[in-house]
């Protein structure tokens, strides 16, 4: 016999299902046996004991009336601790628009969301835009049938396949009938037939002859919804209506939501609903009348403006609100969990909601995508709560204490059990802010607390430290065998001693003879084994009171155990066992000998524990370097591996320091990065649930066009590619969305041996394959080993031309004209004679004439050379005539300078007027004389036939250059001396100084590179 507890689950479903049923018939019974006690009243020969008895009886009605409640409340999802993991997607991920109105879920698993702008497809990895149906705002949507059927302002119409490559759009709505029909708002399946909710009316299609009917409205239909049955219709002015017989007929008493805008209506029964307006509150209705719904969740649904609603499994409801995001109630309407932009939404807004086949709750937002993942088994205490990392926890009747590296926070218990607390309901105690290690119970409501600054004692929210400054560190607290007034602490520099005096603990005393760092201990009989990551194993040998060590064993090179092996202890049944990454070692007492514990037969070479933990269930917890798992004990006394709940904390585990505190059969705190999760048993969660995978295109790597399909059988027709585009990339995924760690394997038949091993790679490239008829094959396996069923596609690679049935024919007419022309050998053969001669012949000329060109190639050659010694022999007598040129106008200008000079001197001593004017235009006449541009363009001449191309070549590469700059640097190409340059430029040798330092500035040169060499390699 196994254990009874993977029963449960199937005892909730028989408990709901009898609490409905035991609810309906008791509340008839006890309203009839009400009523006949109230007839009997009235009756002389009623006596006082048959009041008394028929009361009683009444009253055990109303109580089987009333049982089902505590029932369905049994029967419900777990409560969470934390926050469901949420993912979002943006704009930027799907590339549409920023809202998403309704959402689909193929048959196929594949995702449908009506965007702003269009039809998106999700597939578990990439998301597309579905061929444009319309410019305009695309209000909803629905996967059906192989269809996907899509609403948006004045269209509406289906995408099908086209059975070639991809979905093409069929539009309903081209006729004058319904080109104004308004938003699309819904699409629902009714009778058999798609109904369109318009604005302006409904649009009712029959999928088998196609075929339209109009039901128009009453004002404005803004909402419609199928519920138990019935397909209820929200008219702006009219209320509440039903569809019946292609006509809109009134709720009794619907008038009365007329402008209160309905929001969603939701079975809370198959014959009682629950009716949700945007502002005016709740209202629950038995189809006889509305009032009031009477429930904790109502006051603040009414606040939050639900906007949408679904129901989730049989006991549960989910709200879209306007205001607070998404809010999962059970049907008796107590609050089960809330997800908004404080707790993990981008934002407030649902638009739509859908379940998907897994249970995660999808959301389309008015600012992208989020996929709630309620149904999983972890939630988080994490982000939105703001505590830190966590590693240590206590969890009592009154109180929750988590230690994190913030510090230590305490809540009351019945605000931890609240799925709705925030982050106000933690509250860091003081003096424990820094990094908790440890929490340790020692008595209700009495707590020690290892803290990196030593020991505390917690009593509610009192903080009392205990030991000294000079303790540092608290990472475990044992007691000594028989001992519960002493209390052994590993610290940071060896062992202290606690002692209870008067129920309180006080710090006694420091143990000397171990100063090795004590994180983990446990006690085997009366020594006491400590693991230390770097150091070893030791066993310490205390005296008979526990004050004082008498003897240390070191076990670095113990026989039985690999060296240098981090381990760590963990007490268990029988005894202490060890755990490392290369397997879980005992120790044999009697052999002085490590051995391989039992438990390794649980674990694969790479999937090894790094830490143990036995519950009070003699369940087996354990970590890996990655993740979290538990040794379930069965019935025989064997274990059941099972990690599968566990998978959404992997890679968030604080690697070394890995902690969990199992508060029942039921839950469990994990220590995270940046807070805690919580592990709720789900009985509903169907983790070996099946699932599809999909080939999601063909591209052939010499033609961009792409094959999309979701099946084998849709494509009518094999695709044919020509040989000389025989490669492919294939990309595939799978609608698993619970976790993105899939693994993928292809089989390409007919030209593989088998399958490929399992890998994460979403696509596969299939390159230079010869000609053929093909079929590629995929698979997929999640993170809990389900495999899908394999799917394939068919294409063909036709074979080069040279082996087509047309090259066939072409070479029997090539045989053919060989055996036609087979009589002309022999005149061919007597013909080839003259022919080698006459090649003879031609051979002789062909040499000759071969000579004749080759002795013309070398006088060409020859008069080449000439040239070149000519140009190169003017070259040098230009260069001369430039240096000559520039030296006549040096000395011409030193000449005119000094006659400048003697005028000047004369005009400064002189008295008359007129000789002052004479020297003064002779000295005019000087300097127009002195450095003009004829000067300087003979000078630009003569420099560029010696240096071609230079200034050109200075103007492209520095524009800004100004007329003195550019001359400035032909004169230092010319490698003149700053007295000559500042003699052609009429300027003071100090200016041409200047005039350098500022073209090195213009050149961006720097203080170790030479101006003249940079100009010269311009």
């Amino acid at each position: 016999m196994k254990r009874v507890k993977p029963l449960i689950g199937v005892s909730k479903k028989i408990l709901s299902f009898s609490a409905l049923l035991l609810s309906k018939w008791s509340f008839i019974i006890a309203n009839l046996y009400l009523s006949s006690f109230a007839n009997l009243k009235n009756k002389a020969f009623l006596s006082a004991n048959g009041i008394f008895r028929h009361a009683l009886i009444a009253l055990f009605y109303l109580f089987f009336f009333f049982y089902p409640t505590v029932i369905s409340a049994f029967a419900s999802h777990s409560a969470l601790y934390g926050i469901p993991e949420v993912f979002y997607f943006n704009r930027r991920n799907y590339s549409g628009g920023t809202q998403n109105w309704k959402l689909s879920q193929a048959a196929n698993g594949l995702m449908y969301f009506a965007n702003n702008d269009g039809i998106l497809e999700f597939d578990g990895i990439d998301w597309r835009l579905l061929p444009k149906s319309a410019d305009v705002i695309h209000r909803s949507v629905l996967a059906w049938n192989q269809r996907i059927y899509m609403g948006a302002f004045n269209e509406f119409g289906y995408y099908e396949t086209n059975h070639k490559n991809d979905f093409v759009y069929h539009s309903l709505s081209s006729t004058d009938d319904y080109k104004s029909v308004g938003d699309v708002w819904n699409i629902v399946v009714f009778n058999g037939n798609i109904v369109f909710q318009a604005d302006k009316g409904l649009v009712v299609y029959n999928e088998e002859d196609g075929t339209l009917s109009w039901i128009p409205a009453r004002s404005r239909i803004s909402n419609a919804f199928l519920v138990n049955g019935l397909l209820l219709i929200y008219d702006e002015m009219a209320g509440l209506m039903e569809l019946r017989n292609d006509s809109l007929y009134e709720v009794p008493g619907g008038a009365r939501f007329a402008g209160k805008s309905i929001g969603a209506i939701l079975s809370l029964s198959p014959t009682e609903f629950l009716i949700a307006t945007i502002s005016d509150g709740l209202y629950f209705w038995d189809q006889k009348d509305f009032t009031s719904w009477q429930a904790p969740v109502a006051d603040f649904l009414a606040k939050m403006n639900v906007f949408c609603g679904v129901e989730y499994r049989e006991n549960q409801l989910v709200f879209g609100t306007i205001q607070s995001g998404v809010v999962v109630t059970d049907k008796s309407g107590n609050l089960m969990t809330m997800v908004n932009k404080d707790r993990g939404l981008n934002n407030n807004t649902v638009l739509g909601l859908t379940i998907d086949q897994e249970g995660n709750i999808w959301a389309g937002l008015d600012n992208g995508v989020a996929r709630i993942n309620y149904n999983s088994t972890i939630n988080f205490i994490q982000g939105y709560y703001d505590i830190g990392t966590g590693y240590a926890a206590s969890v009592g009747k009154e109180s929750v204490y988590l230690g994190t590296n913030q510090g230590l926070y305490h809540i009351k218990r019945e605000m931890f059990d609240n799925p709705v607390k925030d982050r106000t309901s933690f509250h860091r105690l003081e003096k424990t802010n820094g990094q908790v290690w440890s929490l340790f119970s020692v008595n209700e409501g009495q707590l020690l607390c290892g803290h990196n600054n030593g020991v505390f004692e917690i009593v509610g929210e009192q903080v009392r430290q205990i030991t000294p400054p000079s303790v540092m560190g608290g990472w475990i607290f044992r007691y000594p065998p028989g001992r519960e007034d002493l209390l052994l602490v590993g610290t940071y520099n060896g062992l202290i001693l606690l002692k209870n005096e008067n129920e309180r603990w006080t710090y006694y005393k420091s143990l000397t003879g171990f100063n090795e760092s004590a994180r983990f201990m446990e006690w085997e009989g009366d020594r006491l084994w400590i693991t230390h990551g770097y150091r070893g194993v030791f066993r310490l040998q205390f005296s008979e009171d526990y004050e004082t060590i008498e003897a240390v064993e070191s076990f670095e090179n113990a026989p039985g155990l690999p060296s240098g092996l981090a381990l760590n202890v963990s007490k268990v049944n029988e005894g202490v066992i060890f755990s490392s990454e290369r397997g879980v070692f005992g120790y044999d007492n009697n052999s002085e000998s490590f051995y391989r514990h039992y438990l390794n037969h649980y674990f694969t070479v790479d999937s090894f524990p790094v830490l143990v933990h036995q519950d009070r269930f003699l369940n087996y917890w354990f970590f890996t370097s990655r993740d979290v798992g538990v040794l379930r004990k069965l019935d025989d006394g064997t274990y059941k591996k099972v990690t599968s709940p566990f998978y959404p904390v992997e890679g968030k585990l604080v690697n070394g320091f890995e902690y969990l505190n199992v508060l029942d059969e039921q839950n469990v705190l994990i220590g995270i990065e940046d807070g805690f999760a919580h592990y709720a048993v789900n009985d509903t969660k169907a983790f070996m649930q099946p699932f599809n995978v999909h080939i999601r295109g063909l591209r052939n790597l010499s033609d961009p066009e792409v094959v999309y399909y979701h099946s084998t059988e849709t494509l009518d027709t094999i695709p044919e590619w020509p040989f000389s585009h025989n490669s492919f990339e294939v990309h595939y995924s799978a609608t698993c969305f619970e976790s993105t760690r899939m693994l993928y394997s292809s089989y390409f038949e007919g030209f593989d041996e088998g399958w490929t091993n399992y890998s994460y790679s979403t696509q596969r490239q299939l390159t230079n394959i010869p000609n053929g008829e093909y079929i590629f094959w995929v698979k997929a396996r999640n993170i809990h080993g389900v495999e899908s069923q394999p799917v394939g596609f068919k294409f063909v690679v036709l074979p080069p031309w040279y082996r087509t049935i047309t090259a066939r024919v072409i070479y029997g007419v090539v045989v053919l004209l060989l055996l036609v022309f087979a009589w002309y050998l022999l005149n061919w053969l007597i013909s080839r004679s003259r022919a080698m001669e006459l090649q003879k012949q031609q051979e002789k000329f062909r040499i000759t004439e071969e000579h004749l060109r080759n002795d013309a190639l070398e006088k060409e050659k020859e008069m080449i050379r000439l040239r070149n010694e000519k140009l190169r022999n003017e070259m040098v007598f230009k260069e001369k005539e430039l240096a000559n040129s520039t030296i006549n106008v040096i000395q011409k200008n030193d000449f005119l300078l000094n006659i400048k000079d003697d005028l000047l001197r004369i005009y400064r001593h002189g008295n008359l007027k007129e000789i002052q004017y004479k020297v003064s235009e002779i000295v005019r006449k000087i300097d127009r004389d002195i450095d003009n541009e004829s000067q300087w363009e003979l000078f630009e001449i003569h420099l560029e036939q010696v240096h071609q191309d230079f200034l050109n070549r200075l103007r492209k590469q520095f524009s800004d250059l100004t007329l003195r700059e550019t001359r400035l640097c032909a004169y230092l190409r010319m490698e003149m001396s700053s007295k000559e340059i500042s003699s052609l430029m009429n300027i003071s040798v100090r200016a041409v100084e200047n005039n350098r330092y500022k073209l090195r500035k213009k050149l961006g040169l720097e203080g170790k590179d030479n101006l003249n060499e940079f100009i010269r390699n311009i």
